[in-house]
């Protein structure tokens, strides 16, 4: 096989508005830059698949589609074989998609179109460098589990082993790692006015340093729709960053000797699947009013109580919040149209989600395929938002408060998952 690694610098100038918190706030500076990365697979035939990751929130299907009509431009490639996912950092900026919600038919009065088209130009020329840097590699493949506790279910404490996945490739030019952890990267919170990629940010400038010949290191999101480091950070300023940021490269470093030879890819399918998903009755707007005034009053007795954690009471009002303003930017609509993005490269199988997946759902994707390498990818080809499991629905919260998607719609995405990785094996 052949493979090779390329990036663009996307990083804005200061002043746009940051993603991923509520009210405003404009980035003051730059605390380490955001970046396209790109990694393309080719087998000994030609036949090759290009996995795009971008230092941003999200990211719409208009942005996925305009990087897709530009590498097939300059590179030929089709574009189903072209996956682009976001990383999900909170501390990148905000503008890129055109709709404020999923589904909506007016262009959001937030879409920036000159950062839009400056970010797709970074995704391409990340992409030609990849395409162009092709090489012969050699891959190994595994799981890795993290050698500390910095990352699990953010609905509720409890004690478990997070691993991930890790697939190195190894040619003349160095090593490149790609790992694929479930975990919002967000130990940054809505203080911090720096654009950052966070703490895949620190795991890419670590592990060189402690792996000779890495070369590159590049973070793909799993199903993080649960799964934070809420519970495990101290803090969440940059020092808390490195820090987590360090277990995770060490944890790669430590777990590098245990990784098995990744059978040679013979076949490469591609697909995206189109999905259909209904969106969830919202309460009536008075009832949801009453109930973020509820929700405020009991953060404000936290604050007053110095409670350690706030978190869970500030989520609650987010996703009150965003319920409030989502009864009427949804009106009208029954069902949010988005899609899959499928990738089969011998016996490595790629699921690329369009949302906040719950780990369970990603789990159940990962062990439908015994004999099979899996990632799946989240926040990739679209964006509809938290897709929880029917138990999150039943048990309230956030996510459960600020999803477009009603009961079921999680495990339809899963099922449809499961059910189009099954026919690039045919």
């Amino acid at each position: 096989m052949r493979a090779g690694y390329g990036s663009a610098v996307v990083t804005p100038e200061p002043g746009l508005q940051m993603a991923g918190f509520l009210g405003e706030r404009p980035a003051t500076d730059v605390h380490d830059d955001l970046l396209a990365k790109a990694l393309y697979l080719e087998t000994g035939s030609g036949a090759g698949v290009l996995l795009i990751e971008l230092d941003t929130l999200d990211i719409d299907r208009a942005f996925v589609d305009e990087v897709r009509l530009g590498l097939s431009r300059e590179v030929g490639i089709a574009r189903e074989c072209c996956l682009v996912a976001a990383t999900h950092t909170h501390s990148g900026p905000w503008g890129l998609a055109h709709k404020a919600v999923p589904g909506a038919s007016d262009v959001s009065e937030d879409f920036n179109g000159p950062l839009f088209n400056r970010t797709v130009r970074g995704c391409i020329a990340a992409a030609v460098a990849a395409y162009r840097d092709a090489h012969e590699t050699s891959a190994v493949w595994g799981r890795v589990p993290l050698v500390e506790p910095v990352c699990g279910n953010r609905r509720i404490q409890r004690q478990e082993q997070m691993d991930m996945a890790v697939l190195e490739l190894k040619g003349e030019r160095g090593a490149l790692v790609t790992y694929n952890l479930d975990c919002h990267p967000t130990v940054l919170h809505e203080e911090n006015r720096l654009y950052s990629a966070d703490f895949p940010g620190v795991v890419a400038r670590a592990l060189p340093g402690l792996v000779p010949g890495v070369e590159a290191v590049m973070f793909l999101n799993g199903a993080a729709g649960d799964i934070s480091t809420r519970f495990y950070r101290h803090g969440s300023g940059y020092g808390e960053v490195e820090r987590i940021g360090g277990v995770i490269a060490k944890s790669l470093a430590e777990g590098m000797d245990a990784l098995r030879e990744l059978e040679a890819p013979g076949v490469v399918r591609a697909r995206d699947v189109p999905l259909r998903l209904k969106l969830k009755d919202f309460p009536a707007r008075q009832e949801l009013e009453a109930a973020l005034t509820d929700a405020r009053k009991k953060l404000d007795g936290a604050i007053a109580d110095h409670v350690p954690n706030l978190r869970p009471l500030q989520s609650a009002v987010e996703g009150l919040t965003f319920a409030v303003g989502a009864t009427e930017r949804m009106h009208g609509l029954s069902s949010i149209e988005s899609r899959l993005s499928l990738v089969r490269f011998g016996n490595l199988l790629v699921a690329g989600i369009p949302g906040e997946l719950f780990s369970s759902l990603g789990a159940a994707i990962r062990s439908a395929f015994p004999g099979y390498e899996v990632l799946v990818v989240g926040y990739c080809g679209d964006y509809v938002g938290y897709i929880p499991d029917a138990e999150a629905y039943r048990e309230g919260g956030y996510e459960a408060l600020a999803t477009f998607v009603a009961q079921g719609e999680g495990e339809h995405v899963r099922d449809a998952a499961i059910d189009g990785l099954r026919s690039l094996l045919v």
